[in-house]
């Protein structure tokens, strides 16, 4: 392949890994942009989507797209109970004791993971993931296209619900003036949950697309809650479109270094990214949070 194709086929990886580095990151994004907690127990349960649907295609051959649907209410709760038992209760708390208390979630969580499946590494015996296109220069494998696309839809429909319905105004009222919102006659509690819901719903969803694309293990969780706040600082909390556009920045950096660079030096890269934006901005998670929603 000529130096031409191999950056094309860069890119086009590159366009694939922002579309779900979005996904893992814009639950995480939407909690910290409304409520102002750091969930840092967030990539646990982007691991336990990603086991979720290996349970029901090794167990019930369900394919792991029919896995979505079961995922997105079970989580939805999940994370509703989550925050009537813990959320809500640290977002009132000092910032220390909140990120103390998650922390001691994602322990607990990656605990029981390798209780449950070890620490062995899995990939998904997913046949249609084992269906390459090829597009001229460029292969496009099922097992990226269809994760990309699936995350693009939920991102695109999670915008729409924060952009155009009356609860997505809630939410974003909640976020930007919490006691003006008291005021109109919104229960910042039941947003709470619904923020809460929708962000643990979002990892699920991230976590069915990884394991779709890239093998995995409940150690694994550290690495994407690495990537989520990249994208997450980059782009600003809360607002799913500049989640959206630092997902794609930081896939194509990604992708792109694979190839100029030795691999070595690609996270070298990409933490070099995450380093300028927190000089750039000055007050790193604080500064964007001012920008949310």
């Amino acid at each position: 392949m000529s130096d031409a194709g191999l950056l094309l086929q860069a890119a086009v990886n590159g366009l694939f890994l922002g579309l779900v580095y979005t996904l893992v990151a814009v639950g995480l994004s939407l909690v910290l942009g409304v409520l102002g907690v750091v969930n840092v127990a967030h990539s646990t349960l982007v691991t336990l989507g990603s086991f979720f649907a290996l349970e029901l295609l090794t167990r019930g051959g369900v394919d792991p797209l029919l896995a979505l649907p079961a995922a997105l209410p079970l989580f939805f709760l999940l994370g509703a109970l989550l925050d009537r038992l813990l959320v809500r209760r640290v977002a009132a708390a000092p910032e220390a004791v909140g990120l103390l208390v998650l922390f001691g979630v994602m322990i607990v969580l990656e605990s029981a993971s390798i209780l449950l499946w070890t620490t062995d590494t899995r990939v998904l015996p997913w046949s249609l993931g084992r269906t390459i296109l090829a597009l001229g220069p460029v292969t496009v494998p099922l097992a990226r296209l269809v994760p990309a696309a699936l995350a693009l839809v939920l991102v695109l429909a999670l915008d729409l619900l924060l952009r155009r319905t009356l609860l997505g105004k809630a939410i974003r009222a909640v976020g930007q003036h919490p006691d003006a919102a008291v005021v109109l006659g919104i229960d910042p509690r039941r947003i709470s949950a619904l923020v809460v819901g929708l962000g643990t719903a979002a990892a699920a969803a991230g976590g069915i697309a990884l394991a779709m694309a890239f093998p995995f293990a409940p150690q694994d969780h550290v690495r994407w809650l690495a990537w989520a706040f990249l994208v997450v600082v980059v782009g600003g909390l809360g607002g799913v479109r500049s989640s959206l556009a630092a997902g794609l920045v930081v896939g194509q950096v990604e992708a792109l270094s694979g190839v100029l660079l030795p691999f070595q030096y690609v996270y070298v890269v990409v933490y070099g990214l995450l380093a300028v934006t927190l000089m750039v901005r000055g007050r790193g998670l604080a500064s964007a949070r001012e920008r949310a929603l």
